[in-house]
């Protein structure tokens, strides 16, 4: 059995309509439904660009996957950009093998993520 995957939301106040999240723990298919709640709550009802931080979340499965597949496609019906960022290394092999480094924006820090998304924003 898997630790829990912990959604803990991130405050800047310098960004304005994007929502950072920081995840922790093993996302497998045992706290999957609980993970995709806890993250939908987080984000919200509101259009928002979104950055999360994996770099303490260690491992994830294909049901994991389809989550962040599931989120991803949420995100980018209401018109906005998903950032991940700081991938552990293992998140990180199985990004680039799977090809979801190509469907997603992927950045090696949070600031590089919150410079993405500026860049977008200003465009």
């Amino acid at each position: 059995m898997s630790a829990a995957v912990h959604v803990t939301a991130v405050s800047d106040d310098t960004l304005e309509d994007v929502t950072m999240l920081a995840l922790a723990g093993e996302l497998d298919f045992t706290n999957a439904e609980r993970f995709h709640y806890d993250l939908q709550e987080s984000i919200g009802s509101e259009p928002c660009d979104l950055i999360i931080d994996l770099s303490d979340l260690t491992f994830c499965d294909s049901t994991g996957i389809q989550i962040f597949l599931a989120v991803r496609k949420l995100v980018h019906d209401r018109g906005n950009t998903i950032a991940l960022a700081r991938l552990h290394p293992r998140l990180e092999r199985l990004f680039h093998l799977t090809g979801l480094t190509d469907a997603f924006s992927v950045q090696p820090t949070v600031d590089d993520a919150i410079e993405l998304l500026r860049s977008r924003q200003s465009s």
